[in-house]
């Protein structure tokens, strides 16, 4: 059995997603939440396969944005970015899902590995995180997301 094509799992997500991040500890405590903004554009040229924005809003009024260009290698989407490092892949065993795992370049010794699933019908996608520091697990961190458009807002 092969895993999928990357971009064959990657297409249907594209568009506006609007979520909540949940942050927990490995206790289980909420160590932070805030409401999210992604955008996921495949552009039909350049040297990017695929670009994300991510934009993060916390209700004492702080926001952050991040963009994300990756480069198709292989069966794989490909990040190096003053943020993250890292790559997306796909598994034969879950040819519904999205796999991610990167290193924080911002945050030495931070790696995370990212399940996201699709239901394309219901225009939701539910994400899941875990966090390493320096191979220890410290934090957890689920997504809930809904679909606003599968158009992508000019910026």
């Amino acid at each position: 059995m092969q895993a999928p094509s990357i971009m064959t799992v990657c297409r249907p997500h594209i568009g506006l997603w609007r979520g909540v991040y949940r942050h927990f500890d490995t206790a289980g405590a909420e160590v932070d939440c805030h409401a999210s903004e992604i955008v996921n554009a495949f552009p039909p040229s350049g040297p990017h396969a695929y670009v994300q924005t991510s934009r993060f809003f916390w209700t004492d009024g702080r926001s952050e944005e991040h963009v994300f260009p990756g480069a198709l290698q292989g069966n794989r989407l490909v990040w190096n970015t003053e943020r993250l490092s890292g790559a997306a892949f796909t598994s034969a065993e879950a040819p519904e899902a999205l796999f991610l795992k990167f290193s924080r370049v911002d945050l030495p010794g931070i790696d995370i590995l990212e399940m996201i699933e699709l239901d394309a019908e219901a225009g939701v996608r539910m994400r899941s995180w875990q966090w390493r520091k320096h191979g220890l697990p410290f934090r957890r961190t689920l997504v809930d997301e809904r679909r606003i458009s599968r158009e992508v807002p000019n910026p």
